[in-house]
């Protein structure tokens, strides 16, 4: 049996916030949109990680920064989205991904920026996350 992925679990948890995905459904993309994507739509992607050690080895916990980005036609879906992102995931603690689950001990906000882009003419919101969960040990 495979183990859950961070990634595949932050998947999970964004796609089954009934707010978040009756905005995005599954439009939820690891690092980029797809060419001519449907909108609005969420990516995601590591920023920084790190494996917390101790000093006697690893200690099964791992920070990692991961930064959320929503991308709509208007600058207020835009931010109606990500204000469904930052409720699902701020401060939460818990179980996320489906049969198989990853612990997580804290989703802490760690800013974040919005902009335009002129060419594609999309608005986007992103915000960072510092997220505390529990890694395999081997």
């Amino acid at each position: 049996m495979a183990l859950l992925t961070i990634e595949e679990g932050i998947y999970y948890h964004l796609a089954n916030t009934i707010a978040v995905s009756n905005i995005v459904g599954t439009r939820i993309y690891p690092l980029k949109l797809p060419q001519n994507p449907t909108l609005p739509a969420l990516t995601f992607q590591l920023i920084t990680p790190m494996s917390i050690i101790a000093h006697d080895g690893k200690s099964g916990t791992a920070q990692s920064r991961y930064q959320i980005t929503g991308f709509a036609d208007d600058p207020d879906s835009v931010r109606d989205l990500m204000e469904k992102v930052r409720i699902c995931m701020d401060g939460y603690k818990g179980t996320i991904g489906g049969a198989d689950t990853i612990v997580v001990q804290a989703m802490l906000p760690e800013g974040g920026y919005e902009n335009h882009d002129p060419i594609t003419n999309r608005y986007m919101r992103a915000r960072d996350y510092m997220i505390f969960y529990n890694e395999p040990v081997a």
